[in-house]
């Protein structure tokens, strides 16, 4: 019986990224686990996403990736966050 194996699991934690990207600044949603955000974020650079017509697009950069339940320092990205659906 393996108690112990809850606890190696790490907790994935909601994420929201400020991204740069070629059709321009955004805000999206990730779900990772909390060691993996560094890793994790700095793999999202040119990784290609699709907007609503099926135009793809890639990012160019993240900005800052904060908690969900956080506010971005950037008032730029917070004004962008505000705007944003969930």
């Amino acid at each position: 019986m393996a108690l112990g194996c809850t606890q190696v699991q790490a907790a994935k934690q909601s994420y929201k990224c400020y991204l740069l990207t070629t059709e321009g600044e955004e805000i999206a949603f990730y779900r990772w686990n909390e060691p993996d955000l560094p890793t994790k974020q700095a793999a999202l650079v040119a990784t290609k996403r699709k907007d609503n017509q099926g135009k793809t697009y890639y990012i160019k950069d993240v900005k800052e990736c904060v908690l969900l339940s956080e506010a971005f320092s950037s008032a730029q990205a917070q004004a962008l966050d505000k705007q944003t659906l969930r």
